[in-house]
């Protein structure tokens, strides 16, 4: 059995589409929260998901060819165990300094910058597992071709 084709694209996306509205509301979270404010966080979120989508995607990206399954999933659960350790860490890291140079209450900023590191992970690591995913299925399969 293989994998869908455009399974890569699709966990991509939703996440990138979560991702943006993460990053709308960051922008405009102090906003009155009225219909007209969450029309906007929607429009603005489609259209920054679209256009990520757009880029990731031109030119065959992210696109699955005659993939087995267990393999597949073998390599997309390892990157996206891999990316989402790294991104936790790496978004606590930069939480931290942030929070830290503005609260100067270290027990405070280390609890919220774990906290937005966890959560911020959950959203942005199947968009990039899915992008090293393809890459190194596209590697393994072009590395299997004889020149």
């Amino acid at each position: 059995m293989n994998t869908p084709i455009q399974t890569l694209r699709v966990v991509f996306a939703a996440s990138a589409l979560a991702s943006s509205v993460i990053l709308a509301l960051f922008v405009r979270g102090r906003a009155e929260w009225t219909t007209a404010f969450w029309l906007q966080i929607a429009g603005a979120s489609v259209a920054l998901c679209a256009l990520i989508c757009f880029v990731a995607f031109r030119r065959g990206g992210l696109r699955l060819e005659a993939m087995p399954l267990w393999p597949f999933a073998r390599v997309f659960l390892r990157q996206l165990a891999i990316v989402y350790a790294a991104l936790a860490i790496a978004i606590t890291a930069l939480a931290l300094a942030i929070i830290y140079a503005i609260t100067r209450s270290g027990p405070n900023a280390l609890a919220l910058a774990v906290l937005a590191g966890l959560w911020l992970s959950l959203w942005l690591a199947p968009g990039v597992a899915a992008l090293t995913t393809w890459r190194r299925l596209r590697r393994a399969t072009v590395g299997d071709i004889p020149a």
